[in-house]
């Protein structure tokens, strides 16, 4: 086969494969390894009484285009919008059970039934308009303050209240943003919020930013990649807005594929806005973890904007998941080829040089996952029920890796661990 075909039906198979299942119907993930045969009044112990249905509101923000506005709620499509809007999305399951029902099957690891997730609906509560910056670099890390159009601070004040209403009954003030990848919809990327915050234990408050992706075809991972340059301002801003919500003792940013990108690029903005006026990005932020799950992101990209830019200290604790088997990011190196991406090295890949850098970075931790599926293996950290396992320890326990700490993930060499299909499995 001549290399150029061999190239272009490889590029069709990324497509086929970083495809999540739009138009099809979805349901409710395995259950994780760690919930599997517990009590599901113990696991669900801390849900407030009023999250006890078997339905889910999850706030989102975005910046996609509305495509119709029915008079039940507005549609977000893959186009673009100039502004953030911000609200809340109702999802229900199908069959529709009782908690007390919907608990018990959370914690089977062989169900009497399967669940459809349903997008029930939207309503839209406002609008918030990203800050014009200009932020000049003197160095590696630095740069002098810029000067920042003013905000209409109603805008921002509309969003607190909303997220001020949900943290209200939350036993834990913690705010979970997921930021997702290629090809999503508005409804994917509001599932994935649901899903994860429901075998939290539905503790905290959970946001699923979703920015203008899903074009699809050929070109769509070209227009999803400019969409999330497109997204950067709108991220930056929305992070900053949760982190100064009153209320919010913590944030949680959990970044996917290609949303690794968008978010390390916010992020990265924010870090010369704060370093440049003396304050720390993590305190500002209050980010307690950054979660890069099975990054679409070159690896020496990665370390030129997390490392030599100083990003491994926005974050308390940052983990990133990556798997050899991930085929789909394997691919996306026929596009662009790159070295290596960031979510599919192995320890096998990490020189002498690398693992003594990670052994000077306790709040990095590297996770390789010999986890088993193939055509979902690209969505394996949310999917899994060893790695969605390891997740929850993540975020709703602030758990650092080893036995010791109750992730009794198998140590390969300093700050980089293994996790197999049998984790935490009962």
């Amino acid at each position: 086969m001549k290399t150029g075909r061999k190239h272009r039906w490889l590029a069709w198979i990324v497509v086929g494969l970083l495809l999540p299942a739009s138009g099809c119907h979805r349901y409710l993930v395995q259950t994780p390894n760690l919930l599997q045969n517990q009590d599901p009044l113990q696991v669900y112990a801390a849900c407030p009484e009023s999250s006890r249905t078997a339905g889910a509101a999850v706030l989102y923000a975005t910046d996609r285009a509305i495509v119709e506005h029915s008079k039940i709620y507005p549609t977000y499509g893959h186009g673009r919008a100039n502004s953030l809007a911000f609200g809340v999305a109702d999802v229900n399951l199908n069959p529709h059970p009782s908690w007390k029902e919907l608990i018990q099957e959370s914690t089977q690891a062989k169900r009497g039934r399967e669940f459809e997730l349903k997008l029930a609906g939207v309503r839209e509560d406002g609008r918030i308009q990203a800050s014009i910056e200009q932020i000049v670099e003197t160095g590696p890390g630095q740069a002098i303050v810029q000067a920042r159009a003013q905000l209409d601070r109603s805008e921002i004040k509309a969003f607190h209240e909303l997220l001020r209403g949900q943290l209200a009954d939350a036993t834990h003030k913690d705010v979970y943003v997921f930021v997702h990848g290629f090809n999503n919809t508005f409804d994917d990327a509001v599932f994935r919020a649901a899903e994860v915050w429901h075998f939290m234990g539905r503790v905290g408050v959970p946001i699923a930013y979703t920015w203008p992706a899903g074009l699809g075809g050929i070109r769509g991972y070209a227009y999803d990649r400019e969409s999330g340059e497109f997204t950067v301002g709108h991220l930056r801003e929305f992070i900053r807005s949760v982190a100064t919500c009153p209320g919010v003792e913590r944030v949680h940013l959990i970044a996917h594929s290609l949303g690794v990108h968008v978010t390390i690029s916010a992020l990265r903005e924010l870090n010369l806005i704060y370093t440049a006026q003396g304050k720390s990005t993590q305190r500002e932020l209050m980010l307690e973890n950054l979660v890069l799950a099975a990054p679409d992101v070159d690896e020496e990209l990665f370390m030129q904007r997390f490392v030599g830019e100083n990003l491994l200290k926005a974050a308390h604790r940052t983990t990133i998941y990556a798997s050899q088997y991930d085929k789909a990011i394997e691919l996306t190196d026929i596009i662009f080829a790159s070295r290596r991406r960031l979510g599919t090295l192995a320890v096998k890949d990490f020189s002498p040089k690398m693992k003594q850098g990670l052994a000077k970075l306790p709040n990095v931790q590297f996770i390789e996952c010999k986890v088993s599926g193939w055509l979902l293996s690209h969505s394996y950290v949310f999917t899994h029920p060893a790695a969605l396992s390891d997740l929850i320890l993540v975020l709703r326990d602030r758990r650092d890796p080893g036995a010791a700490n109750g992730r009794p993930l198998r140590q390969r060499a300093e700050g980089i661990w293994e996790l197999t299909d049998d984790y935490l499995a009962r």
